[in-house]
């Protein structure tokens, strides 16, 4: 506005003066009057420009407004566009909420709708497994609604805030540019009305959404608190009597072929969804089973090459069988990496298992004990498939009443005339005594109303003593395959991954035992509720999240985070010592990882922090920020240890030495055992062991015996009288260097005349060997060699000499 004035004023200061020049050249002196009158009518028009101006300035304002506006309206149409272009399946989703309706009322079969005569255990557990799952499923697709459904309102608030603007609608006085705008208007008013209409029936349609998943979450929630409620209840009572005397006709009885029906519905159900989410797991597992067939048909091949015996083949199980022997060894060990499975996935793992161990039994065990193991598997079976059963039944109650005196029956025979001699684990007399214990209070507490109970102990019997048979043969499977591993693998090789079976031992470690002794126990209380209310308590203390300053934690995730830091730290402890190269027969070292062994555990040791890190839900660039800190302190304050450290990373990476190398460092001479983070091990030839810092490795002069095929140039001097045909001893000495067998071809040993001495000519001998421990030897018999070559040629070696010669001298003259 001000420009404008400005501008302006020159004209009008021209325009004065000529009214003033035009009075003074009438002749008349100009007035006072006419200079004020002039003055005012130029303030006036001043006055009117900078109104005009200031009128100008904001319809300039108001347009560029109106634009910027126009423009967002513009882009939150097309972006309005795009998403729902982009299609918001609300039909998925009300399809799945449909599906997740359908499967909740499979979970909330015999709980909530077509409640039989009693609340069973195992329906509980099952149905509250699978409402879970549901719940987790509704609450995604709940989540999805709900993000939908913002983004939506987003868009419709765009469209109400900029509709809603005043500046929208001022209009120009001009009537050009308000056509102009109008037309503008009209613009974006066309394409505002198909995307506002799409945009109401979307937002419509994804409440609609959004409501079923909301009251579907509702009643996933309502219907898992009602479960756990009856759970507790039966666990309160649950050595009171709760159905009828089987002599007595049940109350609500539903017929039993709905029964197996609808339970079979829920298992397949619940195994599915299991299987889905466990799949990482699954592939975790056929991995260690083709790890562990690759082992044993190793194994088998080195035994049918004659090193044991055929009659001592006949002894070892895992050569008879390696697929079936791995399938045991594998799921018996690794079934428990599988979090909370439920009973039918159990029972997959159980029942493969016992198979494979009867196929073993066939041709091992005697005829007298493989029918018992038949007999007690064939009632395993049937006690499986009973608990695959969710709902109680008068006719189920005879079934477990004959399967539990059937079980009790068929051990109390075995256990009072059994054959123990011949019986190959004698703690399974220890098992057939619990399951008849166990079966006997099951036939008690089927016949007194206690159906739950029964239950629990008809299956826990059967399942107890066919997992502790399977974990007793496991042990011997792992013992018989580490017994030959010891002692056929004698180097380590690389289709085993280096494993250094010396190392790991003839038997299977304790804390294999503890682990089974304690995963047998969880198996046997998994069976019972009560289980679950003392591990709840604990978990949820362990899973709780709790708040310091801003930072979410839990005591799991702190102690998975010292946990990944120790089993990171252990694995690699575990692969230098298994990997660790040890000497042959003949008492030469093979390489095996060798300096990549280093790399190796630095690796593991680097993803241990890593996944540490990520367990706590730390971020990694925070992480990173803070370790590059302590990096930085650490290293000014531990510059030698940091040093030694840097310097093991370029002896990994460029290998000048590895491990099992004759090296000579700082006048010591010996074997390389070991290359550590820090230093290494020397193990010197009067065997003692040095720990030589890796700084010291890389600065000091170090010479490698074991480069180039340990090839290794020795000498002899050896003197000979003066009188001797220095030619026949030089070939005498050449055939005799060159049909020693560990002398090389190539390069040719050497004779040389070397000097005169007091008493010999010396001749030196220089030949070339193989080994770096074989010098010695060679030398020691090639001096004993020429010692009996020159006494049957008549050479002599002289021995060191002087001449004294004395003369008489005549006394003096008197």
């Amino acid at each position: 506005m001000a420009f404008r004035i400005l501008r302006r004023l020159p004209f009008y200061l021209v325009l004065v003066c000529c009214l003033l020049l035009r009075t003074a050249a009438s002749g008349a002196a100009p007035k006072r009057d006419t200079t004020i009158n002039v003055l005012d009518t130029l303030r006036k028009v001043l006055q009117k420009e900078a109104v005009t101006s200031v009128e100008t300035y904001k319809t300039h304002q108001v347009s560029v407004q109106q634009d910027a506006l126009l423009e967002a309206l513009l882009k939150n149409i097309r972006s309005t566009r795009d998403f729902l272009k982009a299609g918001i399946d609300t039909n998925g989703i009300n399809r799945e909420l449909k599906d997740l309706r359908a499967k909740y009322n499979i979970a909330v079969d015999g709980i909530l709708i077509n409640q039989g005569s009693i609340q069973t255990e195992r329906n509980l557990t099952t149905s509250y497994k699978l409402l879970h799952e549901l719940l987790s499923r509704a609450q995604k697709r709940n989540q999805q609604a709900a993000q939908i459904k913002s983004k939506l309102v987003t868009y419709r608030n765009n469209f109400d805030s900029l509709g809603a603007d005043s500046r929208l609608y001022m209009f120009s006085k001009d009537s050009a540019e308000f056509m102009g705008y109008m037309q503008q208007l009209v613009v974006a008013a066309t394409e505002v009305h198909p995307i506002d209409s799409t945009l109401t029936a979307a937002l419509k349609h994804i409440g609609l959404c959004k409501m079923r998943a909301d009251l579907l979450v509702y009643q996933l929630q309502s219907a898992l608190e009602q479960i756990d409620q009856y759970e507790r209840q039966l666990s309160a009572n649950t050595f009171t009597q709760e159905v009828n005397y089987l002599n007595n006709a049940p109350l609500n009885a539903r017929p039993f072929r709905e029964i197996l029906s609808e339970s079979w519905k829920k298992e397949q159900l619940i195994l599915s969804f299991y299987l889905r989410n466990n799949a990482t797991l699954l592939v975790v597992i056929v991995l260690l089973l083709g790890f562990a067939v690759i082992f044993l048909r190793s194994l088998r091949n080195k035994v049918r090459n004659g090193h044991i015996p055929p009659e001592d083949q006949k002894n070892y199980l895992v050569l008879k069988m390696p697929v079936v022997s791995a399938w045991i060894v594998v799921l018996s060990i690794f079934q428990f990496i599988f979090p909370n499975p439920p009973f039918i996935f159990s029972a997959i793992i159980w029942v493969s298992t016992s198979v494979c161990l009867t196929i073993l039994f066939a041709s091992y065990i005697t005829r007298y004990w493989m029918v018992f193991w038949v007999g007690m598997w064939l009632l395993f079976i049937l006690a499986c498939a009973d608990n695959l059963v969710l709902q109680a039944s008068r006719t189920e109650r005879w079934i477990m009443l004959s399967l539990a005196l059937a079980g009790a029956i068929w051990g109390l025979v075995f256990l009072l005339k059994g054959r123990r001699e011949v019986l190959r684990e004698k703690a399974i007399i220890y098992f057939i005594t619990y399951l008849v214990i166990i079966e006997c209070l099951s036939v008690l507490a089927n016949v007194y109303g206690r159906y739950n109970l029964s239950k629990s102990l008809l299956t826990s019997g059967f399942i107890s003593v066919i997992v502790a048979i399977t974990f007793l043969w496991t042990v011997r499977l792992i013992n018989e395959a580490l017994t030959l591993a010891s002692d056929i693998f004698e180097i380590p090789e690389r289709r085993l991954f280096f494993i250094n079976f010396d190392v790991v031992g003839k038997k299977a470690p304790t804390f294999l035992y503890v682990f089974l002794v304690i995963g047998w126990f969880i198996l046997f209380a998994r069976n019972f509720y009560a289980f679950k209310l003392v591990t709840a308590p604990i978990l949820d203390f362990l899973f709780q999240q709790r708040t310091l300053g801003s930072y979410n934690f839990s005591f799991f995730n702190l102690l998975a985070f010292f946990g990944i830091l120790i089993l990171s730290s252990v694995v690699s402890r575990i692969v230098s010592f298994f990997a660790s190269d040890t000497p042959n027969a003949h008492g030469e070292n093979k390489p095996g990882l060798g300096s990549w062994l280093l790399l190796i555990r630095i690796s593991i040791i680097v993803l241990g922090v890593l996944l540490a890190f990520a367990a706590t839900g730390i971020p990694l660039d925070q992480a990173m920020i803070v370790l590059g800190a302590l990096g930085v302190g650490v290293g000014f304050g531990l510059q030698t240890i940091v040093h030694n450290l840097v310097s093991g990373v370029i002896l990994a990476f460029e290998k000048p030495i590895n491990v099992g190398d004759m090296v000579e460092v700082k006048g010591k001479t010996g074997t390389i055992k070991n290359i550590g983070f820090r230093s290494s091990v020397l193990e010197s030839i009067d065997g003692s062991q040095i720990t030589i810092p890796n700084g010291e490795l890389l600065n000091d002069h170090l010479v490698n015996w074991s480069k180039n095929n340990a090839l290794r140039r020795s000498e002899i001097v050896v003197g000979v009288a003066y009188d001797t045909d220095l030619k026949a001893a030089e070939k005498l000495l050449l055939t005799l260097m060159q049909e020693h067998p560990q002398v090389v071809k190539l390069p040719a040993p050497l004779v040389f005349v070397n000097a005169f001495d007091e008493s010999a000519i010396q001749l030196q001998l220089y030949f070339w060997t193989i080994g770096v421990r074989t010098p010695k030897a060679v030398k020691s018999q090639l001096i004993m060699g020429v010692q009996q070559l020159f006494k049957e040629n008549g050479i002599s070696i002289p021995y060191p000499q002087s001449d004294l010669h004395i003369f008489n001298t005549p006394p003096p003259e008197k």
